[in-house]
């Protein structure tokens, strides 16, 4: 990021209305943080800079709103601007599996467990593609 662009830090307030708690994950691009609402509800909170190069939020924010509802996806909140960055505030979810590994130490699952994560990739996929959504990023 520029030096001139914004750095957000924990107590930060976006748009008047999202406290910034905890960072969550930080890429090249873009940061997601633990916050709350004016009403105190937790929730997650994306901020990518604004940019015509970068447009993932925005499709991310069009994309929860249709997904809005559906099992094992959040909540939809909001999609606007700060500053120099757009954001989407959504539902706070569970752990993500590479939190999961490193938590099950000696890094090992049931079957019956890698069957139901299977079962539930398999399901969201399906969810996705009723809705002529088509991820391309997923990893194994």
């Amino acid at each position: 990021m520029d030096e001139e662009e914004p750095l957000f830090a924990i107590g930060d307030v976006i748009k008047d209305q999202y406290k910034l708690i905890k960072k969550i994950s930080q890429g090249e691009f873009r940061q997601i943080y633990l916050a709350f609402d004016l009403q105190m509800r937790q929730l997650a909170i994306k901020l990518e800079k604004d940019s015509e190069e970068q447009m993932a939020v925005c499709i991310e924010a069009a994309i929860l709103k249709i997904l809005t509802g559906q099992k094992n996806f959040p909540q939809f909140f909001q999609y606007g601007s700060h500053m120099n960055y757009k954001f989407v505030t959504m539902e706070l979810m569970g752990p993500n599996m590479i939190d999961l590994v490193n938590y099950r130490k000696p890094y090992r699952f049931s079957l019956h467990s890698i069957l139901k994560f299977g079962i539930q990739a398999i399901d969201i996929l399906h969810v996705l593609h009723s809705k002529k959504v088509v991820h391309r990023d997923i990893k194994p």
